[in-house]
């Protein structure tokens, strides 16, 4: 039970419903999140620890870069509704996700 609470608690912050929506697409690293979201790193770091300390995300380290992606746990998939059949419904979230292909699609002509 406590689990899904702080599960909910997590869920209930717009910042972090944001980072969610994004994702739910692919692993991201902390700069793709603040660049389509356009915050600080210090914000987006901030809710991705909250996010991971609810056991919403994990995350694993590659060099200098911190990836980020969502932990898959059937105890929780009532988050999957709420993603595809209310966030993705909403503006702001389906312009995170245009910004976002905007960014990957930058990122990668320039790698």
């Amino acid at each position: 039970m406590d689990k899904l609470l702080d599960g909910l608690k997590a869920l209930s912050d717009e910042t972090r419903l944001r980072i969610m929506n994004l994702l739910y697409e692919k692993e991201l690293c902390v700069c793709d999140i603040m660049e389509a979201l356009q915050i600080s790193q210090t914000k987006a770091s901030r809710h991705l620890i909250y996010l991971k300390n609810a056991d919403l995300v994990k995350d694993r380290k590659h060099a200098q870069w911190t990836y980020y992606s969502m932990f898959k746990d059937g105890q929780m998939k009532f988050i999957d509704s709420l993603v595809y059949d209310n966030l993705r419904n909403m503006e702001l979230y389906k312009t995170d996700l245009e910004n976002l292909a905007k960014w990957l699609s930058q990122k990668n002509n320039c790698e």
